[in-house]
């Protein structure tokens, strides 16, 4: 990459961190109200009245990004009686799977909740998913951060927007790492002492959902950038314009991989843990750290979680090579989740009015951040009430002296998206050595 492309990068990216400590919230202009004449039911009163279907990935409903979400689905219906919205919500891979298959039949969903980046791409090119005007969602009336639509994007078309601003970090318990004498780490060489000695006092030192795979991959990503200092030296050899071979980073990396497998980091049995019990074992003072993403900044005030975790969560940014070339304040940050207008919707007017009214910014960035269920892609308002939580994870984003812009496994194909998983879920899983991860993920990378 040169000079001037990665000047570039910085000048958007500081552009972003200004953009996000600002104070602006703006009224949505509210589309007009014109109803489809198909499909609809007569209400007592006469008026015709459409039932939406929103397919979503927040099955919980009463904390976190489900409270949410419903949230602004209440005030919807609330300013436009004659709309009605079903929600139909499953966990994350059963989610998964089941959009392929309303897919493979072209549903007749209204919204839906998709992933950018590569599962995007297989709802694209099946034409599921509807094309939208970038320009409409330009302004106060929505303050999207600058470059967030990156992943929604393919052939320079708009095909969804993001709700969250995603990246990775450690949670960890705050109460566990103090009564055990362990250093929160912040180096390679702390992870691995820490490690060490919660698996010496019978404590899982970090938790995390080895059955869906895709969290292993981050973990890749996020330690070659520590050692490498290079945001897009793991995209470009997805892309195929590096080897991973050609740069010492990528052996490194899963050379350390490996100590991390053989110390024991993760729990027993990890490979069967889905993202629900993963979290289970984190909330349970079970484990002292997950390896999760920003979206999980509700926990600190998801009252159904034990009020001791709660007390005791905290936040840490990923731990750096001390013969590295990254900062600790590099981040492998993206926009992953968000969501849809369906090609195959029964009420075309009816789904765009509830799409954009979603994405105002006083409805789902206003509501996701004070509520404390995310980090918006949208610029948000500091009301003074946050949790230490969001306090932190704001510090994280907003001193962020570079970002990833992209999941590694989603900048390929959906077919270098599944070839990589499994290649990382067979690593954890055995004694692959290192060259043989990197030998295997390039034969990903050539055969996508």
């Amino acid at each position: 990459m040169t000079k001037q492309i990665k000047w570039k990068r910085l000048t958007i990216f500081m552009t972003l961190i200004f953009a996000t400590i600002l104070v602006l919230t703006a009224c949505g202009n509210d589309p007009s109200n014109t109803n489809s004449t198909s499909d609809m039911e007569t209400t007592n009163e006469g008026n015709s009245e459409v039932t939406l279907r929103l397919f979503s990935n927040l099955p919980d409903r009463t904390s976190g990004q489900g409270r949410a979400e419903q949230i602004v689905i209440d005030n919807f219906m609330k300013e436009n009686p004659n709309i009605k919205i079903e929600v139909e919500s499953l966990a994350e891979e059963p989610f998964k799977n089941k959009l392929k298959a309303y897919m493979a039949s072209n549903e007749p969903i209204d919204v839906t909740m998709v992933h950018g980046g590569a599962e995007l791409a297989t709802l694209v090119k099946a034409g599921y998913v509807k094309e939208i005007n970038p320009t409409e969602y330009e302004g106060e009336t929505y303050n999207f951060l600058p470059g967030v639509f990156k992943s929604f994007t393919f052939d320079d078309k708009l095909y969804g927007l993001p709700r969250n601003s995603d990246y990775e970090v450690i949670y960890y318990n705050k109460k566990l790492f103090e009564d055990n004498g362990v250093k929160v780490p912040t180096t390679f060489d702390e992870l691995l002492e820490a490690t060490k000695s919660f698996r010496e006092k019978n404590i899982i030192p970090m938790s995390i959902n080895g059955k869906d795979l895709w969290s292993f991959s981050g973990l890749y990503q996020f330690i070659v950038q520590r050692y490498s200092g290079d945001q897009s030296l793991i995209l470009d050899a997805v892309s195929n314009d590096i080897k991973f071979t050609d740069d010492e980073s990528f052996l490194k990396a899963a050379e350390y991989m490996v100590e991390l497998r053989e110390e024991g980091l993760f729990q027993d049995g990890f490979m069967t843990a889905d993202y629900g019990a993963s979290q289970n074992l984190f909330t349970q003072g079970r484990a002292a750290m997950w390896f999760m993403g920003s979206w999980e900044a509700g926990m600190a005030t998801n009252e159904s979680l034990p009020e001791e975790f709660r007390n005791n969560l905290a936040v840490v940014e990923f731990p750096v090579a001390k013969d590295g070339n990254a900062q600790i304040t590099d981040l492998l940050a993206w926009n992953g989740g968000g969501y849809s207008l369906v090609n195959s919707s029964k009420h075309p007017e009816e789904a765009k009015k509830f799409f954009d009214y979603l994405f105002q910014a006083d409805q789902w960035p206003k509501v996701a951040w004070d509520t404390g269920a995310a980090v918006p892609a949208q610029k948000y308002e500091l009301t003074g009430a946050e949790t230490d939580v969001q306090k932190k994870l704001t510090e994280i984003l907003v001193n962020a002296t570079s970002t990833a812009g992209a999941f590694a496994i989603d900048h390929g194909t959906p077919k270098f998206k599944d070839d990589a998983q499994n290649i990382f879920g067979k690593f954890f899983s055995s004694k692959m050595t290192a060259e043989e991860l990197l030998e295997e993920l390039q034969t990903a990378a050539e055969n996508q």
